[in-house]
């Protein structure tokens, strides 16, 4: 409760300053176009951020005011992504095969899932994902007019995926390390159905060696 409140007193102090924007006070984050994404991995989850959406609306459609991250999939699964607590009404929008539509196609799109969602207004999604496979996420706000959105809106963003890391504690002993690698190892090629096929291509091979080396130790 005490941190929602702290990041509601943040966005109604965003809010002022989206008032102001048009005059070039609005703060610009560092991922505020596609070449300044944040990337991140398999490895990096559950991955979280929070700050202020950007200033200027860059993808030239809903959302407006936006910031880009890449996630590089190396365990394939059930991702959860959700901006659940942030401010106005945010929204996220994911691509394959680059950054926004100039670049890329849209995968998946998510407004308003939130428990609580109007007047939290605010996006949830679970979505397959495939290793090997990258994936740009597009936050922002769902409309330019106040109170609904504005540059540098408080956001909470996070990213999660069902049974991160276990999948590739092969003995089960609730690590991942040597023996799972060397079993991973015995298990080389071909190989449908086996345990050791992280990425469910039907062979054990390249993707399935850097999934378990990016869940290497304690299994969430």
């Amino acid at each position: 409760m005490k941190a929602t409140k702290r990041l509601t007193v943040v966005g109604l102090l965003a809010m002022a300053a989206g008032r102001l924007a048009a005059g070039g006070d609005c703060q610009v984050p560092s991922n505020e176009t596609c070449a300044g994404q944040v990337a991140f991995s398999s490895g990096d989850l559950p991955f979280s951020d929070v700050g202020l959406i950007g200033c200027v609306n860059d993808v030239i459609d809903k959302p407006y005011w936006d910031i880009f991250y890449r996630y590089d999939c190396e365990t394939s699964g059930a991702h959860t992504f959700e901006m659940c607590d942030s401010d106005l009404d945010t929204y996220i929008r994911i691509y394959v095969g680059g950054c926004g539509w100039a670049d890329g196609d849209e995968f998946a799109v998510a407004d308003d899932e939130c428990p609580g969602s109007p007047p939290n207004a605010d996006p949830l999604l679970t979505v397959m994902l495939e290793a090997g496979t990258s994936y740009w996420i597009e936050l922002g706000t769902w409309r330019p007019d106040l109170p609904w959105g504005a540059p540098n809106v408080a956001f909470r963003f996070e990213v999660t995926v069902e049974g991160a890391g276990c999948a590739a504690d092969l003995d089960g002993d609730g690590m991942v390390g040597i023996n799972d690698f060397l079993a991973l190892l015995a298990a080389w090629g071909p190989n449908p159905g086996h345990p050791a096929d992280l990425d469910g291509d039907d062979v054990v091979g390249i993707n399935d060696f850097l999934s378990l080396l990016a869940n290497w130790g304690p299994c969430p």
